[in-house]
């Protein structure tokens, strides 16, 4: 998990419905998201309305890296943990710190000293996000924007990074046969881990889909 780093945290973040701030003066954000113990890293770098919420950067986040919103996932900010509440007919205690309920701004603070996104069950796949920078508001930004990054985004059938360094490995080996059924686990048997494609991935980020 990402490393604790001490100081002085927001105990109680204004959710949307609370904050009173006029969302036309609000900046935009630049963030590095990066794959924790990916080596080479994989990373995409990114530029997100301040009005976004933590749902509204889930997606973000899962069309830069190429995933496809299969699992469970959270994000922590400051000491905070926030994760989507579950739609059901049946009786559910609502989360505490829903996602859609908080705007980054608002988490300001928080992401200035831990912020990461948690994406899959068991060990899962940690992301890294680090606040680059905070763009000043004066041309409001509206939608989000995918502005560098590098590697391929892991299959989903590989369930932690450990396992998909193993799996870069053993693609290295001169043995056909090992390359082959590790394609197969992949199920993109054309499958580069060294390549990524930009412009299809801000399409991706830009068309929301």
């Amino acid at each position: 998990m990402a490393q604790v780093i001490k100081g002085v945290f927001p105990q109680k973040p204004k959710s949307e419905t609370e904050s009173k701030k006029d969302d036309k003066k609000v900046p935009s954000y630049i963030l590095h998201i990066s794959i924790t113990f990916s080596d080479p890293l994989i990373w995409r770098r990114i530029q997100v309305p301040g009005t976004f919420t933590l749902a509204q950067l889930h997606d973000t986040i899962q069309l830069s890296m190429g995933w496809t919103d299969s699992h469970v996932h959270q994000f922590l900010v400051g000491k905070i943990s926030y994760e989507p509440t579950i739609r059901t007919n049946l009786p559910r205690e609502s989360k505490r710190f829903d996602e859609h309920k908080y705007k980054l701004y608002a988490l300001e603070d928080g992401m200035r000293f831990m912020f990461s996104y948690l994406y899959g069950a068991g060990e899962g796949w940690e992301h890294e996000i680090h606040l680059e920078e905070i763009v000043p508001p004066e041309r409001q930004l509206k939608h989000p924007i995918l502005l560098s990054g590098e590697m391929a985004c892991p299959p989903e059938s590989v369930g932690d990074i450990h396992q998909y360094q193993e799996l870069i490995s053993a693609l290295e080996s001169p043995d056909s046969k090992v390359q082959k059924s590790l394609y197969e686990l992949t199920g993109r048997p054309d499958f580069d881990p060294n390549y990524f494609d930009l412009e299809a991935a801000k399409k991706r980020v830009s068309m929301g889909r």
